[in-house]
């Protein structure tokens, strides 16, 4: 090949080059370094993921004249669609920000089971793009990318062990129009209702999101129990309740399950409270979620 024609189809290459890359993908040069860290590793679906940011301000930093917010954004590759996000304000106002600072933090959030694993074309896995970076609140439009990365997201059925809805409990339901993708999705107990928990024999951590009716009953008491143990008594100071267990292997026991029971000392039939209502059954407490995972180790 002539030189002259070789250099033609190295132009010719890095034109298509530039043209398929994303100019989204792109990291801002503006003197702040992201380190992000994911916990646990393996990310699945249904799951809590802990996330360790850490900027590193450097020499050449000339400051930032606004105080942006953080955006950290899931999007499914395939469908192009944002999958969850965790907008925030880091914990330092970036106008405060200068040479040689580091700002580090960590924040929870929750990734929503979304995976079919009974799709037909599902592949036991799906690729999801994270990306963080600024923007100004005033200026939504124009965000300075810091950290970009493709993410293998598995089915939580890989490593979540089995919870069993065996007795007391009511039909799910499901509300797609309620915004908040925590309380879409419930189940109501009836006075007394039992989980059959996979043990894994390893410290864990439990989750429980929960509401109760309190234009009915301001006292209603619930009662949490593992293994027939009181785990906690409480009377939710609010219509929603958000509780944290961090169980030992003691508590769970030696057997290859063990049983959570969740018990009111109240209940309504919502067709006794409201005679145009037709529902007859018994309610307790409404579940949102119950999330029971390994605690990882960092």
């Amino acid at each position: 090949m002539k030189l002259k024609h070789f250099g033609f189809l190295v132009l010719i290459l890095l034109f298509l080059f530039s043209c398929g890359k994303k100019e989204g993908d792109k990291i801002a040069d503006v003197g702040v370094k992201l380190s992000l860290t994911l916990s646990p590793e393996t990310i699945t679906d249904f799951l809590y993921l802990n996330m360790n940011y850490e900027y590193e301000v450097s020499g050449d930093f000339n400051g930032f004249e606004n105080d942006y917010m953080v955006f950290v954004h899931f999007w499914r590759i395939k469908s192009k669609e944002m999958l969850v996000q965790d907008d925030h304000f880091p914990v330092k106002k970036t106008v405060e920000w200068k040479q040689g600072d580091k700002v580090t933090y960590s924040r929870m959030f929750f990734i929503p089971k979304f995976l079919d694993e009974l799709d037909i074309d599902f592949e036991g896995f799906e690729e999801i793009k994270l990306q963080v970076g600024f923007y100004d609140p005033k200026n939504p439009g124009e965000k300075i990318i810091l950290f970009s990365k493709v993410l293998n997201v598995q089915p939580a059925s890989i490593n979540a062990p089995d919870i069993i809805f065996s007795e007391g409990w009511n039909e799910e339901e499901m509300n797609l129009a309620i915004q908040d993708p925590f309380y879409r999705v419930w189940r109501w107990t009836t006075q007394k209702a039992e989980c059959i928990i996979e043990n894994p024999k390893k410290k864990s951590v439990l989750i429980i999101k929960g509401g109760v009716h309190k234009s009915i009953y301001q006292d209603q008491t619930i009662t949490l129990q593992i293994n027939n143990q009181l785990l906690e008594e409480f009377i939710s100071g609010s219509v929603t309740f958000d509780k944290k267990y961090i169980l030992t292997p003691e508590q769970m026991g030696d057997e290859p399950e063990f049983k959570l029971t969740i018990e009111t000392n109240k209940t309504f039939v919502p067709s006794s409270v409201n005679p145009d209502n037709k529902d007859n059954r018994e309610l307790g407490v409404q579940i949102y979620l119950l999330y029971f995972r390994e605690v990882q180790v960092d």
